[in-house]
């Protein structure tokens, strides 16, 4: 046993009494945590998870940013991060052994290893361009420079399959595919270094806001024949794919006269199956203890509550989070009970 494990197992104990006692605990745990930069929506909950645990608790959470989450996932699996940003799409992809796990021999045993404490809707897929590029569809994006998403990214799968679903057009061959993370996306999608930014996130978004504040922008929409094709049917048949529409009007100098129909997604905060069933535990009550305050944190995260929060979610709960969950009298689906409380 290390000196970390055995910190770790100590702080548990502390925390525990602590609580107990009113006590203000001497020892902290110590645990690392993979997120999205700051104003991302994944990136606003981690910092609101963060704070609110560590408010309360003998906990203290290193945060890393830029790291895509498919190798989160595998990170997490193997131990190597405590917390990190989960989704059911990557969790698919791993249990399958396909899209970026499809060389990756040992991802259906790595995912066994990942466990879930919350789900939430991410939002849907926003497909931006500026007013005056001239693009008006997707069919557009002929010749133009567009980003995707991160590089073997599960994102970067799922918007792929949208523009070839909507217009026939090939990356890399119909159109130039930029390659940056999702910071750097959008800081070079301000520069006009790329004529479409294409991501998830939430309705409204701080991130499509601020290119509104650039110049006026256009999101594109899919329509019900875009639905009815192979690639958007195989984008939606994955866990965590749902049918959004953005509302026209919702950013300032939105062009959109109508709403735009796209694919939802969900995402969620995951671990790895041996941290501390204590731990996950006191935070989970910690967590939904103080959810109004979470609330106020952005209006966005009101999506996270009793009635969404294991929505969605593909892989067993943290036996922590089973534990609160269940003593808190939620409904909890037989595929979300964790190995060790059957």
């Amino acid at each position: 046993m290390n000196r970390r494990t055995v910190m770790k197992g100590a702080a548990a104990v502390a925390l525990a009494a602590g609580l107990a006692t009113g006590a203000v605990a001497q020892d902290k745990t110590f645990l690392t945590m993979d997120s999205f930069p700051a104003g991302s929506t994944p990136g606003q909950f981690g910092i609101a998870f963060t704070q609110m645990v560590q408010k309360h608790l003998p906990l203290e959470i290193q945060v890393s940013v830029g790291k895509p989450a498919t190798k989160s996932a595998i990170d997490a699996a193997q131990g190597k991060v405590d917390l990190f940003l989960t989704a059911p799409t990557i969790n698919q992809f791993m249990q399958t052994r396909t899209a970026m796990f499809k060389k990756v021999e040992q991802a259906p045993e790595l995912n066994k290893n990942l466990r879930g404490f919350i789900n939430y809707p991410l939002g849907p897929y926003h497909i931006v361009v500026y007013a005056d590029s001239g693009i008006n569809s997707i069919a557009d994006f002929k010749g133009k420079k567009v980003f995707l998403g991160p590089p073997a990214g599960a994102a970067t799968t799922i918007a792929t399959q949208i523009v070839t679903g909507a217009s026939g057009l090939v990356p890399g061959e119909d159109f130039d595919v930029v390659k940056f993370d999702w910071k750097s996306a959008e800081t070079a999608f301000i520069d006009r270094q790329m004529d479409v930014y294409i991501g998830p996130t939430t309705v409204p978004s701080p991130s499509i806001q601020q290119f509104a504040l650039v110049s006026p922008i256009r999101i594109l929409g899919l329509t019900e024949f875009d639905f009815k094709t192979a690639p958007i049917k195989k984008a939606l048949s994955y866990p965590g794919r749902t049918v959004v529409d953005i509302p026209n009007g919702i950013y300032d100098n939105q062009v959109n006269e109508a709403p735009v129909r796209s694919i939802g997604s969900w995402v969620g905060l995951g671990s790895h199956k041996d941290l501390d069933a204590d731990l996950g535990y006191e935070m989970m009550k910690v967590f939904w203890t103080h959810i109004d305050e979470i609330h106020q944190t952005a209006d966005w995260m009101k999506v996270i509550n009793r009635e969404t929060a294991l929505n969605e979610m593909n892989i067993p709960l943290h036996l922590g989070a089973y534990r609160y969950y269940k003593e808190a009298g939620w409904d909890i689906p037989d595929h979300l009970i964790p190995p060790g409380a059957k």
